[in-house]
Formats: C-alpha cells, structure tokens, sequence
C-alpha cells in the first residue's frame, strides 16, 4: 500500500499535479505511515512486556 501511495504521489509531482493534489497525496502517504508505525509500536510493546528487565522499557525508551 505504501509503495503504490508513494507511486501515485511521484505521478502527481511528475505530472505536475496541483499544489491541492499533491497535498491530498502527501496526506495520504502520512496517513498510511502513522498507521503503520502505531502497529509497530503495539506490537514491540507486547514483546517488551514480556521480557524481564531490571528497568521499566519507558525508562529506557522514553515514555512512548
């Protein structure tokens, strides 16, 4: 999906596309990217919560 958005935003730019059209496409890839990142962050955090450590992963990671 994020390869098919960033090719679709080098179409738009190439093109060139309007200022709007490139922004609706920046937003797009931004959108798919944050997604993507919360479901990392989920899922390291669950791996992180079953390891013992002698300090908290927040202490060591910064709060997240």
């Amino acid at each position: 999906m994020i390869d098919y958005l960033i090719g679709e935003l080098e179409d738009a730019v190439q093109q060139p596309a309007s200022r709007e059209e490139v922004a609706r496409h920046l937003e797009g890839v931004s959108a798919i990217m944050e997604n993507h990142f919360a479901y990392e962050e989920r899922e390291l955090l669950a791996v992180l919560e079953t390891l013992s450590l002698e300090a908290k992963p927040s202490d060591v990671l910064g709060h997240i």
